[in-house]
């Protein structure tokens, strides 16, 4: 086989959704970083609410559909989502949370599935996803796994959401002198 037949191999062999989720994750994640956050969860019942989870001295970082309930924070995570989480869940709970009222530490645990349900029938999917959302993609609770965090305290410093905030002065600025004179 040659190189070209090899390389039409592999971009047949590419999963095409998984590069679409990896994009959408990491646009979501630019958003926060940016400071727009705050933004993106403007309309909660039309679009649902995002919060973004990491772990304490780890640079990964994973945006979630949230609800917040009486209190309590629930993130609904997708199996794969689940898989990647639940080693770093078991070996240190503690984590940082990312909400639109603001940025704290907390810890985390994976609910069982007596306590989903319960949750479940008390908070719809709109509450997660969105109106707009839930019907455009298809998305159900029943499809997730559900994650609780309590949060302990709030958080400060340099390297919370809108850590990158300063791409939007530096563009202006780069806006500014780019314009051609005549």
């Amino acid at each position: 086989m040659n190189f070209r037949e090899q390389a039409v191999e592999l971009v047949k062999s590419v999963d095409r959704k998984k590069i679409g989720i990896t994009f959408l994750q990491k646009a979501k994640l630019f958003a926060w970083e940016t400071g727009l956050g705050p933004v993106m969860n403007a309309l909660p019942d039309a679009f649902g609410q995002q919060a973004v989870l990491s772990f304490p001295g780890q640079r990964v970082k994973y945006p979630f559909p949230c609800c917040e309930h009486n209190g309590r924070v629930f993130l609904a995570l997708t199996p794969l989502e689940l898989n990647s989480v639940r080693d770093k869940l078991l070996h240190n709970p503690s984590v940082e949370l990312w909400l639109k009222s603001g940025w704290f530490a907390g810890t985390a645990r994976l609910m069982s599935a007596d306590e989903q349900d319960e949750i479940m029938r008390v908070i719809s999917d709109d509450r997660f996803y969105g109106k707009i959302r839930k019907d455009f993609g298809g998305t159900s609770l029943k499809d997730h796994s559900l994650l609780e965090v309590v949060r302990n305290a709030p958080c400060t410093g340099k390297n919370g959401p809108g850590s990158k905030a300063w791409l939007w002065s530096l563009a202006a600025v780069l806006l500014l002198f780019s314009k051609k004179k005549k």
